[in-house]
């Protein structure tokens, strides 16, 4: 029968040829990894790492996990697995909204793309096959339009799909879904843009999550949504939304400002929650079974939006020297509906507005320019002037620049930073230099930084811990905002699956995934663990190491003990010990 909490049921599409199948997995696959990130860098891996991310053997992995579609809250997420082309490795990247619930509705656990159409196609996911469909019509359209016509076309339907950056193969394009939610970095939108296909349809299902003690399931998770609703972080959450994080960032000296020189921004009173609110009509808005309600419906001339979150707010508006609430807004819509990542997009313009400054670039636009964000974002989806270097991501554009350009190029391993400046928060320069992608979605140490709960001497272990646990939520998969750990989640899987998952198992489970991540990044040539020259040659405002530099030895200490900690070697190899220990890489679980 299989484990509860699994359909054991995954679909194969082939777009080169059309054809379809359900795959069942070996349930080692959920044992060992769960769902989610876990299971998608298993199948990469197993498929096999030699592919350019563009190429039609790339294939793009969407998963959920076990407790996607169930009743326990937060239980939204779903994830795109992929070969990267911004980083040229492997990212997993989430979206809420309605994506993932609706593929478990058709009973299945996840979805397979292989190939390439030889025209544009959109995909409709039907429970035991997938059919494409024309898109010559939507091509070219952004994704709100695109959204609302393939909508019509299939009343009840979810839909995810990409705009004219992904088209374009813009490094850094997004997928949308659910209008206002996005898998939105690494260039999961360029991916498909490249396999010429410009959506996913999901239909109305009606098929439930299996429970295997559904009676100590339910229990269990009546008492966490009881604890949640009574939770002060939900309170605060639904109140101001991710964006309190901007004053907060502002106070504590981290606010990533005019290309991370600045750690506070002085226009900040400006795009607060407060202000937000003020200007932008919010409303507080959920995702599938979420009572936090993180989202914001936002309303003005004649626009709407969810949003903006916190990232989009600190990467097109304190980055980028905007201080208004309307202006950061409509930046975020119109990344949402030309499909970019809009914290890539974020960094990538504050280099440009920086490499201008300093000659490198001919471009009029100059930091705190909202009519000149606007245009550079149209130029950058489009491929157009300028627009087609800055396309290509921050790595690349800094070589193609050269010279000090690097200096000042915001990025680690092609991927831009995101989260907070690390020159107000060491700690989580070392969290983004030695993730599997430079993501403040891999582990977040700020917090604890900004409370004073960090002494130099932890944070290696520190980051390492929470970079496992992170990962085995990311696999489950369960929102970073539940407020809740392993000692609650652990009963709810194992009486949703029916196996033994205790804490410690769910940890071991996420280091598991860290490590074959790491196996995957030096199968595709990822050489070094550091951070930018500009975060070690100025001094730090605040945190660990404020009013003094960063050094390069400290971080290399710090780097140093991380490995130490991992069992992995000076180089930041897994040992054979610890891949013995973990079972990797394993037996080979995807028939490529």
């Amino acid at each position: 029968m299989g484990y509860g909490g699994y359909f054991h049921r995954l679909l194969l599409v082939d777009l080169s040829t059309g054809d379809s199948r359900i795959w069942v997995p070996p349930e080692e696959l959920w044992a060992l990894f769960l769902g989610g990130k876990g299971a998608g860098l298993k199948i990469l891996y197993d498929h096999g790492l030699t592919g350019e991310p563009f190429s039609p053997e790339n294939p793009l992995v969407f998963l959920t996990g076990p407790v996607t579609g169930t009743p326990l809250p937060t239980s939204a997420r779903s994830c795109v697995v992929f070969l990267s082309p911004l980083t040229n490795s492997a990212v997993d990247s989430h979206a809420g909204g309605h994506f993932g619930p609706a593929l478990r509705r058709l009973g299945l656990d996840g979805l397979i793309i292989l190939g390439r159409a030889e025209r544009p196609v959109y995909l409709e996911v039907r429970s035991d096959q997938a059919v494409l469909h024309p898109a010559a019509d939507l091509w070219g359209k952004g994704i709100l339009a695109t959204e609302k016509a393939l909508k019509e076309r299939h009343p009840g339907a979810e839909v995810a799909s990409i705009g004219p950056a992904g088209e374009n193969r813009v490094r850094f394009a997004c997928v949308g879904t659910s209008f206002w939610r996005q898998f939105g970095r690494g260039g999961a939108g360029a991916v498909m843009g490249a396999k010429n296909l410009k959506a996913i349809v999901i239909p109305p299902g009606k098929a439930t999550v299996p429970i295997a003690d559904a009676a100590t399931f339910h229990r269990l998770n009546r008492q966490l949504i009881e604890d949640l609703l009574a939770h002060p972080m939900r309170k605060r959450r639904e109140e101001l939304g991710t964006t309190m994080w901007i004053r907060m960032a502002q106070e504590a000296g981290f606010l990533p400002t005019r290309n991370f020189r600045d750690c506070r921004f002085s226009g900040f009173e400006g795009i607060t929650s407060e202000a937000m609110k003020r200007e932008l009509s919010w409303e507080p808005r959920g995702c599938f079974n979420c009572p936090i309600r993180c989202g914001k419906l936002a309303r003005w001339n004649g626009f709407e939006l969810e949003g903006p979150e916190y990232e989009t707010t600190a990467f097109l508006g304190a980055n980028l020297a905007l201080g208004d609430a309307r202006a950061v807004a409509y930046a975020n819509w119109l990344c949402d509906d030309l499909g970019l990542d809009t914290i890539s997009a974020g960094v990538v313009i504050a280099f440009a507005l920086e490499a201008a400054e300093r000659g490198l670039l001919p471009l009029p636009q100059r930091f705190g320019d909202a009519e000149g964000v606007f245009t550079l974002l149209g130029q950058i989806a489009r491929r157009e002037g300028v627009g087609d270097l800055l396309a290509e991501g921050t790595r690349i554009a800094a070589e193609e620049l050269g010279g000090e350009a690097h200096y000042f190029a915001i990025q680690v391993g092609g991927m831009e930073l995101s989260g907070v400046n690390p020159k107000g928060c060491a700690s989580m320069g070392l969290s983004l230099a030695t993730a599997d992608f430079a993501s403040h979605t891999r582990f977040w140490s700020a917090t604890a930084e900004m409370q004073g709960a960090l002494t130099v001497d932890a944070v290696p272990r520190f980051v390492k811990e929470g970079q496992d646990e992170v990962a085995a939520r990311n696999s489950l998969i369960v929102c970073d905002f539940l407020p809740f750990g392993f000692d609650r989640l652990s009963p709810l899987l194992s009486a949703l699956t029916g196996m033994r998952v205790p804490p410690e198992e769910l940890l071991r489970a996420g280091e598991r995934m860290e490590n074959l991540h790491r196996l995957i990044n030096l199968a595709r040539g990822r050489k070094e663990d550091t951070l930018p020259e500009r975060f070690f040659s100025e001094p730090h405002e605040a945190g660990l190491f404020a009013g003094r530099r960063f050094s390069r030895a400290d971080f290399q200490r710090w780097l140093q003990e991380y490995y130490s900690v991992r069992g992995w070697d000076e180089q930041g190899r897994p040992t054979p010990e610890k891949l013995a220990q973990l079972g990797l890489p394993g037996r080979k679980l995807f028939p490529s």
